[in-house]
This record gives C-alpha cells, structure tokens and sequence, in this order.
C-alpha cells in the first residue's frame, strides 16, 4: 500500500506522537509497504540533520509558524495546502492516517473527500485535561466544552478512529462521536532497549561517570516531556517521604518543557537539591543506560492517553510504580512489573520503599518487567493497524 502519514508535531520535537509515527512508519516500511509523512518544518538542529537519510527522503517538510500558547510547536502555514495536495496527487496514497487534528488534518480530509480515499486519524492527546495549561485565563467550563466540540468537528470526518487504549476510545464515545473507533496501542522497538544489563550500568555506566555522585545511592527514575501537566512535583514528596528509611536515595529525570524552569525552582525550595537531578534532554539512544541504571522507574502522570515509558523501562528490568489512571491503568493492567498505585504520596511511596528493601521482591518484579513488556512490541501493533487499512482500502 501507499500510506499518507501526516502530523503536526514530529522529531526534532519530542514527544509521544513523535515516536509513535515513527515507530509505525518503521514497521510498515519493514512490511513493504511505501509510507511518506508530512510534517512541519522546525528550526534546524544538530539531533535533526543526523537524522539517517532514508528517514529524511521520506519526509515532506511544510513552511510552518510556532504556536504562541507553546513556542516548542509549528503549525503548518495555510499556504501550503496547495503545494501539499500537489505533493500527494504525485504519491497517489492509498489512504492518509492523521497523527494529530490540527493544520495538516484540516488540509488532508477536503484533499481525501475530492479523492474517495479513507482517512484514519490517531486522537493521543486528552486535550480536555491539557488545555487549561495552554489557556489557563479561560473558565474551565468553557475550555472542556470548546475543547470537547473541536474533537467531536475534527474526528467525525474520520473514516476509523485510532486510539491508543480503551478508556480513550470511552472519551471519544462520550463526546458523541460515531465513527469506527479502533483501540491500536503504539507498541515499543524491543532493540531500542536490548543490550543493557543493570549490574553493568551500576558498576562502570557512562551515566555514573558523569555523576559520579551517584554511585552507591538508590536511583528513582521519571522520563517525559516537562510540563505541569504530567505531575512532576508529585515525585518531590515521594523522594521526601523517603529519606528517613532510605537517605541518599535520588530522583533523575530525564526530559525538558515549559515546565522545568518551575520544577527546578520548586527542587530548591523543597530543599532537595542534591537528591534530585534534573538532566535535561537525554538522546533515545541512551535513555535504555538510563533505564538500566535506575533502581524503579517512577510515573506520577494523570493524564497519559498511554504512558509507554512505562514499558521501556520493564524493556531494561526496571520495576515501575505508577499512577492508574488514564493510559496508564490499561498499560499496566494492575501490579504487572511494578505496582500501580492511587494518587497517593503515602502508598506510592510505600511501593517504591518496598522495591528498594526487599531484594526478593524486587528480583520477581525485574523479571516481571521484562516477561510483560514483550506483549508491547511495535511489530505487533503495527499489523494490527496494517489489517485495519487493508479492510479501508478494499471498502473504496
């Protein structure tokens, strides 16, 4: 098949929706199957123009504008649909998939209708939960209801409706929307995290000869973007909590966002500097050290559509203590390699106690991990969405 990938928001920004299209791109690609992807054109970086090529021959870059409410974000200019639609009738897709709702979607479903091909479009955010952080001047009951009426506008004119677990998919349902709603989770590359081995990391990793103030102390972990909404202070008060049983035992985490600069300033007015690390930026290609190295992994996020990081982390052996709720409580199915927990300083950091006193405990989690993680792998989901376009495709 020809697949029409588009999406507003794509490397060098970092995100969820970033590596859930090129996860897929990457296993369609594998199958056979030709998949060119639209996208903004952000500044250029270092971490971009090291991009493989065969990477960047697929991708069709759009003139674009930063978003004023989130200057990390590009919106493709209008005057671009024309060149865009030019661009497709050359690649003659068989169908086009919609990662995101916004300038490119509004460009590809006119384009689909004159056309008679299917659109798919992907919903991977929970903007209800996220837009008062955008727009925190506008009443909260106006922001839910504008919020709630652009989805039912945007993804009513989609043939399927792909979500990433089924407590999205009740979302959608909520806000009336009928389409064909298909709960397809992103899946993970199992060679992104192989190679690691947690005695190894903990004895001579490169992250520990770069802090070498870590060595023989506990390490949490938290990786993801850096904003308000993915609870980030709530980890403050579980490392607090813990340095009466267990002093020393330190916080890394890996991501940046709007939020950092907030997050550091509380760090230092909680008086923990030097038992949280605020690493910035960490390239994928190393987040499996990282991984390996930290004793649990720590996700306090109440929003995820799905929380993958989760099963990266269970990739490399390392337990996870988690939030349940949103993504995350259909990600970890319960206590499956770690322990999900309410929204609960006192009980999550009873779990994280636990895994760090009981080395029984912890062996049967590590292993855990690992054994459930291998249900989350990408060439899974991918045939899963391949069957989804091959029945799109012969109903044309």
């Amino acid at each position: 098949m020809r697949i029409a990938y588009t999406t507003d928001t794509y490397w060098p920004r970092i995100n969820g929706v970033s590596v859930s299209t090129q996860l897929f791109m990457d296993e369609l690609i594998k199958n056979g199957h030709d998949v060119r992807l639209w996208a903004p054109t952000y500044p250029m970086t270092k971490a971009e123009r090291a991009m493989p090529v065969a990477v960047v021959a697929r991708v069709h870059r759009m003139k674009s504008f930063s978003v004023l409410v989130s200057k990390e974000d590009y919106i493709s200019s209008p005057f671009e649909m024309k060149r865009f639609w030019s661009e497709l009738d050359q690649f003659e897709p068989d169908l086009i998939h919609c990662q995101t709702e916004f300038s490119l979607s509004w460009f590809s479903i006119p384009y689909a209708k004159r056309r008679g091909i299917p659109v798919v479009m992907t919903c991977h955010t929970y903007f209800e939960k996220y837009v008062n952080f955008f727009f925190p001047l506008i009443p909260a009951g106006f922001a839910k209801w504008a919020t709630r009426s652009f989805a039912w506008l945007m993804f009513r004119k989609a043939k399927t409706i792909v979500v990433p677990t089924r407590a999205m998919k009740i979302v959608l349902e909520s806000y009336g929307l009928s389409s064909n709603i298909q709960v397809i989770p992103t899946g993970i590359e199992p060679s992104d995290f192989s190679g690691v081995d947690k005695a190894s990391e903990r004895e001579s990793g490169e992250f520990l000869r770069r802090h070498p103030q870590l060595i023989g102390k506990k390490l949490l972990l938290a990786v993801g973007r850096m904003g308000q909404e993915k609870n980030v202070d709530f980890l403050l008060d579980v490392v607090k909590r813990l340095q009466p049983d267990l002093p020393g035992t330190t916080l890394l985490v890996a991501g940046n966002g709007p939020y950092m600069e907030q997050f550091q300033r509380n760090i230092v007015s909680m008086g923990l500097s030097d038992l949280v690390l605020p690493l910035g930026y960490v390239k994928r290609s190393e987040l499996k050290h990282l991984y390996a190295l930290a004793d649990v992994f720590t996700f306090a996020s109440v929003t995820e559509t799905q929380g993958l990081v989760t099963i990266e982390s269970m990739m490399c052996r390392t337990p996870v203590v988690a939030i349940g709720k949103m993504g995350t409580l259909e990600v970890m199915e319960g206590d499956n390699g770690g322990f999900m927990v309410g929204e609960n300083v006192a009980e999550f950091t009873l779990r994280v106690h636990q895994l760090l006193t009981d080395p029984v405990l912890y062996a049967q989690k590590s292993q855990e991990a690992w054994d459930y993680s291998q249900n989350w792998t990408s060439a899974r989901m991918a045939a899963r969405l391949e069957t989804l376009y091959r029945s799109l495709v012969r109903q044309v």
